[in-house]
């Protein structure tokens, strides 16, 4: 629930820029308790909190919902039922006084004889409940909103529940192979900064020394080999290779789903950073990061997986998107 508070919260803010009526984005539970019907002025109303729409009001005696003016005396109503449907003309997408509901509805009422029938509502059937969830899943929606809006539709509270249990275990299976890519990847540039090393080890003729093959001859005032590697890096940029700041990680807050980019300058406007730092390892679907000297900011998608060294540990570490990765120098993210 703190969640769904914190994006209502940003809503209200949003509402409050508006001059036009607004929504009022957090009904008190103390409302429905307290409140009255405004058509038939029964009691015990129901608030009904969504995590990305305005909460909303509903009647169980005459089966109305409605939404509630942020800061008035106005409603608009959500789902008008078929013994109020001479009203829908009047009231559809519109904000009414909750005071004059119930006159509108006697003056337009319309004699039970003269009443349609509403053809029956066909039910899902579970193969194409599923089929619904999955296509809003791969769109990027959750499994709760999934079970939400699915309820919403005419699904029953048990079959909505037993299909999100299922999404969970879809999404649980799509975290673990992204995993298994991400360590794949990592695997694969590690070797390669390994490989790099041991070349330069054996030219440089300390491979051997390393091995006890060889003894090394003292010379007096040699350089160490940090300061060999720190001349090839330019005067002006050791201080940052030296003291790189701490990494720190931000999950949740990143760019929604989207695909692999084809190209370098496409990567760098999706993941952040210049092109010239961004190169595709090989065949996978990836892309790699690689800046020694400054620390940047990566902001890594929903469906995909990035794999890190941090700056603090020296270690590898991995992010399931959405989320932000600040100060990273050496990054490989996996695309779905």
């Amino acid at each position: 629930m703190s969640g769904i508070r914190i994006l209502k919260s940003m809503r209200i803010e949003e509402s409050t820029l508006s001059p036009a009526q607004s929504p009022k984005w957090e009904i008190p539970d103390i409302w429905a308790e307290n409140g009255h019907c405004p058509a038939c002025g029964a009691t015990n109303l129901k608030a009904t909190h969504l995590p990305d729409h305005p909460d909303y009001l509903s009647c169980a005696r005459c089966g109305i919902s409605f939404e509630v003016e942020n800061g008035g005396r106005y409603i608009r109503l959500k789902y008008i039922p078929d013994a109020y449907e001479s009203i829908d003309a009047v009231v559809h997408n519109r904000w009414v006084e909750a005071s004059r509901l119930s006159a509108i509805i006697s003056q337009r009422r319309v004699p039970a004889s003269e009443r349609k029938t509403a053809p029956p509502v066909q039910e899902l059937s579970d193969e194409d409940a599923w089929n619904r969830a999955l296509g809003m899943y791969r769109l990027g929606n959750k499994p709760k909103m999934i079970q939400l809006t699915l309820m919403q539709s005419g699904v029953t509270r048990e079959r909505a529940e037993a299909i999100f249990v299922k999404l969970q275990k879809v999404a649980e299976q799509d975290a673990r192979r992204q995993n298994q890519k991400f360590w794949i990847l990592a695997g694969v540039s590690v070797f390669v900064i390994f490989a790099l090393a041991g070349g330069w080890l054996y030219a440089s003729g300390n491979l051997a020394v390393l091995m006890g093959k060889a003894t090394p001859v003292p010379t007096a005032n040699k350089p160490s080999t940090v300061e060999l590697l720190l001349d090839l890096v330019p005067d002006d940029a050791k201080p940052a290779i030296v003291d790189l700041p701490d990494t720190v990680v931000e999950v949740g807050r990143g760019p929604g789903r989207a695909s692999c980019p084809p190209t370098a300058g496409m990567a760098a406007e999706l993941f952040g950073g210049s092109s010239t730092m961004w190169q595709q390892p090989g065949a996978f679907a990836a892309w790699q990061m690689t800046n020694p000297i400054d620390s940047i900011t990566v902001s890594v998608p929903a469906n995909m997986t990035a794999a890190y060294v941090d700056n603090k540990s020296m270690q590898f570490l991995s992010v399931y998107g959405p989320a932000t990765i600040y100060n990273v120098n050496f990054l490989v993210i996996s695309c779905e």
